[in-house]
């Protein structure tokens, strides 16, 4: 669903329950942030914010039992549900399933998470739970940003900052950025900075936001190295490599984020051979989130040690030739994919 309906629906009040998900996760906030709008007051103690990652059974099931002593209604946000991402079934998970069939009409809930990549994108679990709910209940997926959202998020950015610009401004942005909607936030705060309270102009535009696509090349990473172990769908690796060149990107470089990737996770895979904590993994990976590290501990055990044998001796073979010969970098780059999805282990 389109994050922009998510908003209709959301001030309308038509739903006391929410549950959503995305891979942008400032869409989320912007269907979260119109729910707190419409429901409480800044720092309300009706408010309850919960995270996923630490809260307990025993938290959830008071939040979603608790009565206002404030005449006004009751918000319970829950960030961070990947217990509901699909996997195993766990009490919380049953807790919020119960929840979402039977919601009180007195009290509005929200929870959320964000996934990584368009293979984790499809919930079989959530579309079975679509089915069982109540009818002020609503779960939702959020697509990624379209034209139209596109264009009216980058409006509501210049709205919410008290600036206004000219009509052709906000889809000139909308054609030339390629990033997702966290960036596109970070740069238009750089664009108001550089212009300086004068009339924002499609030069400016051009001269000061940067057209990216990390997002795309992480994609792609996430493609060849699974959960599951090393990426199996050959077919949208190289369409995404294919788009990845299209929009400018340098062979050389993706063979190089590729290798770094494969570095990285051989990493945390010795340190989990050394009974590495969670925490140790995070400083490897210079990160305050134990959710991302414990996901990249997973891929980097899923890949067994004659894997990265054969890993390694392939990107560096692919390396020399690089380094080496004249030979046609995409041809190369394809090549290295075939090979390195071609590194399995043979069951």
């Amino acid at each position: 669903m389109d994050y922009l309906e998510l908003k209709e629906i959301v001030k309308k009040g038509q739903k006391r329950a929410y549950f959503i998900f995305a891979q942008d996760e400032q869409l989320i906030f912007q269907v979260r942030d119109e729910l707190r709008k419409r429901v409480v007051q800044e720092d309300s103690l009706s408010h309850i914010k919960l995270d996923g990652n630490r809260c307990t059974y025993e938290e959830i099931q008071n939040a979603i039992s608790t009565y206002s002593m404030f005449n006004e209604d009751i918000l319970v946000e829950m960030s961070n549900c990947h217990f509901m991402d699909g996997g195993q079934s766990s009490p919380m998970r049953e807790l919020i399933e119960e929840y979402l069939q039977d919601p009180r009409e007195d009290l509005y809930f929200i929870g959320y998470y964000k996934y990584e990549n368009e293979l984790s994108k499809k919930n079989f679990y959530l579309d079975r739970l679509k089915k069982k709910v109540s009818p002020i209940t609503i779960i939702e997926g959020i697509d990624s940003l379209k034209p139209r959202g596109m264009v009216g998020l980058i409006e509501s950015l210049f709205e919410e900052r008290g600036v206004t610009v000219n009509k052709n401004i906000a889809p000139f942005i909308s054609e030339v950025f390629k990033g997702n909607s966290l960036q596109l936030e970070k740069e238009i705060e750089k664009l108001l900075a550089y212009t300086a309270g004068r009339e924002i102009r499609k030069e400016d535009i051009l001269a000061i936001m940067e057209i990216s696509d990390e997002r795309h090349v992480m994609n792609l990473l996430d493609l060849i190295f699974t959960e599951r172990g090393l990426g199996r769908n050959i077919k949208d690796i190289l369409n995404l490599v294919n788009d990845l060149i299209y929009r400018g990107e340098k062979a050389e470089m993706v063979i190089g984020l590729i290798g770094s990737r494969l570095r990285l996770l051989f990493r945390i895979k010795i340190l989990k051979e050394k009974n590495a904590t969670t925490q140790d993994v995070m400083k490897q990976l210079k990160t305050g989130s134990a959710w991302y590290a414990d996901r990249m501990t997973k891929i980097a055990t899923a890949i067994s040690i004659s894997e990265y044998h054969k890993l390694f001796k392939v990107l560096l073979n692919h390396e020399l030739i690089l380094k080496t010969t004249s030979v046609d970098t995409m041809s190369l780059l394809e090549m290295l994919i075939l090979s390195v999805v071609n590194a399995r282990d043979t069951k």
